[in-house]
């Protein structure tokens, strides 16, 4: 018997689109929070599997563009998890 048994939020985070260029560590993948809510994930949920599998939660950093004297405001923090590659095969 496989030792990964039908894992539902395993399937839907492998399911989702990794994203890209957050400096996550090799042999690990950034899935973002808003992808699994959109996808019907609960993200305390998905946040306890990914704990329990060697996984962590992180944050990008907003932001703020200046132009001259012109400050907007600061880019509101993306959150996303960080999953080891082997827990999504």
């Amino acid at each position: 018997m496989s030792k990964k048994k039908q894992d539902p939020i395993r399937e839907l985070l492998a399911d989702l689109p990794p994203a890209l260029f957050l400096g996550n560590p090799t042999g690990t993948v950034a899935i973002m929070q808003d992808k699994v809510v959109d996808a019907g994930g609960d993200p305390d949920e998905v946040l306890a599997w990914v704990r329990e599998h060697g996984g962590y939660p992180d944050k990008t950093f907003g932001v703020r563009a200046r132009q001259g004297f012109d400050m907007r405001p600061k880019a509101p923090s993306k959150h996303y998890y960080v999953v080891p590659e082997d827990e999504l095969q």
